[in-house]
């Protein structure tokens, strides 16, 4: 058998036309109306602001679309065309493009959003509504079909179905019956028939609280001219890269900068605020990098064109400050963005930010001994999200997830992080269980850098989560409560046992 490359779907920009067929209530719980309003088209724009080329979009919350990352590549910018033809300025809020998706954040109230739903749970069969801009010119186009089959390919799990699309498609959502997500359209094989694929969304529906796809969004927009990058471009949308270099801020080793970072600083994907320095490291030689305020809880943020990753610290540093210490692979320039951490909301303040030569210790996390400042203010009562909760292996434990928990801007979901120590090859079960909500958990820690092997829904049964688990390293991690509906709080029992146990094949029929 031949391998066969999946082409990613080509984009004409075209002129929109509305489409004008009135759309029927549909059964089984989608509501295409209201799903189409959440179906948005995507500009990809040029250095000097005109069109490039088109995709689709949807709301998951106020203030963010999804689309497909290769919608935007190559472009200076983005902007987003609503269903009656109101055109709104976008700026990359979170991407993975490992995954092919970037989580775009868009101002005002939306018109209407969709629900995530739990990919890991489509079977193939199942039935599917595709809601797209074929060709960049039809918004609101309704296709349907079925899950052919579920692939994974370079590591990610794809959704194959027979729902027909068009270029201009990519980005748009795959719609279970009950008018959930669970994939988000990104290729064909144009040889074959309805060949399609979608990403599957289970690995990405907390992609904008995943501080290494904030920090990738930082990049994405590729600046054609530098003054795309000027006082012209969107707050948090301009790239701190090669054509605005010229314009950063610069620190030397040795030297000491005294900063105040203010609401008239760039807004970061999770509502903090950022400024960006740049430095030249010396070759072959470490650097320390720390980053100190009494007014907020830093985080520091390093970026630069031969890492493999954005280097983050929270809490490396003495107290609350963050600090990096170690060598990189060439002189650069390397960017350091000056941050903080979501919460408390909106820190600002003053900062000594400073690079030294050679190396200093790191602190460990659970060494750590950071009280933020403000961190009394913005504390939940007990039970709620201020409350330290922790969990060993062979317990069970009671808790209450309410709105004082930490609100998941991606989905409008609370969730509440209980850590417990593991070693590495350790394998547990984890099951989470309510009857007040539809349960979701989802893991992470040392090792874990997300996906649906430590994340789930309903294998637990009756709509419970139940998570089979072996830990990668020896170290703490948190097992994050979590619901599959939005806003929703209730009384749930934990429990953390040692070795494996089945998934149940029963699906959740709890109404929402």
């Amino acid at each position: 058998m031949h391998a066969r490359r999946l082409a990613a779907l080509l984009f004409i920009a075209l002129p929109a036309v509305l489409a004008s067929q009135q759309p029927r209530p549909a059964a089984g719980g989608l509501d295409l109306a209201a799903a189409r309003k959440a179906v948005v088209t995507i500009h990809a724009l040029g250095a000097n602001g005109s069109p490039i080329a088109s995709g689709t979009g949807f709301f998951v919350t106020e203030g963010y679309v999804l689309t497909a990352a290769h919608v935007l590549v190559g472009a200076a910018g983005c902007s987003v065309e609503l269903s009656d033809g109101q055109k709104l300025r976008c700026s990359v809020a979170a991407s993975d493009t490992a995954k092919d998706v970037v989580m775009l954040m868009v101002p005002g109230t939306p018109p209407a959003t969709l629900r995530w739903g739990s990919s890991e749970g489509a079977r193939d069969g199942d039935d599917v509504t595709v809601i797209s801009n074929p060709l960049g010119e039809l918004p609101g186009t309704i296709s349907k079909g079925i899950v052919s089959a579920s692939r994974v390919v370079d590591g990610t799990k794809l959704l194959q179905i027979s729902a027909a699309i068009s270029h201009g498609s990519s980005g748009a959502p795959v719609l279970n019956r009950r008018g959930q997500v669970i994939g988000i359209v990104r290729s064909t094989i144009e040889r074959g028939q309805a060949l399609n694929f979608a990403t599957a969304t289970d690995a990405i529906r907390n992609l904008n609280n995943d501080p290494t796809a904030m920090a990738e969004a930082q990049s994405f927009l590729a600046t054609k001219a530098a003054d795309v990058a000027g006082s012209n471009a969107p707050r948090g949308g301009s790239r701190p890269g090669s054509a605005v270099s010229a314009t950063l801020p610069q620190i030397s080793l040795g030297q000491t900068i005294d900063g105040t970072l203010s609401s008239d600083d760039s807004l970061y994907a999770d509502t903090t605020y950022y400024r960006i320095y740049q430095f030249t490291a010396p070759a072959g030689r470490p650097v320390t990098i720390d980053l100190a305020s009494d007014d907020f809880d830093p985080m520091l943020i390093i970026r630069g064109d031969d890492l493999p990753s954005s280097i983050i610290n929270d809490d490396g540093g003495p107290g609350c400050a963050s600090r990096v210490s170690q060598s990189f692979p060439g002189r650069g320039p390397y960017r350091i963005l000056v941050n903080t951490t979501s919460t408390p909301h909106r820190q600002t303040g003053r900062f000594t930010l400073a690079l030294t030569d050679g190396s200093k210790p790191v602190q460990p996390r659970d060494t750590r001994d950071c009280q933020a400042p403000g961190a009394a203010a913005e504390g939940a009562p007990s039970g709620g999200g201020g409350a330290a909760h922790s969990i060993a292996v062979g317990q069970t434990q009671q808790g209450s997830l309410t709105r004082s928990d930490v609100l998941l801007t991606s989905d409008s979901t609370y969730a509440q992080a209980w850590t417990m120590q593991a070693q590495a090859g350790q394998t547990v079960t984890i099951d989470l269980e309510s009857d007040d909500f539809d349960a979701y958990l989802f893991l992470r820690g040392p090792g874990i850098n997300g996906g649906r092997d430590f994340q789930d829904d309903d294998s637990g049964g009756t709509c419970n989560a139940r998570l089979t688990a072996t830990f990668p390293q020896t170290g703490e991690f948190e097992i994050v409560v979590n619901t599959a509906g939005k806003y929703a709080t209730g009384q749930f029992s934990l429990s953390v046992t040692t070795g494996s146990k089945p998934k149940s094949v029963a699906r959740c029929s709890r109404s929402q």
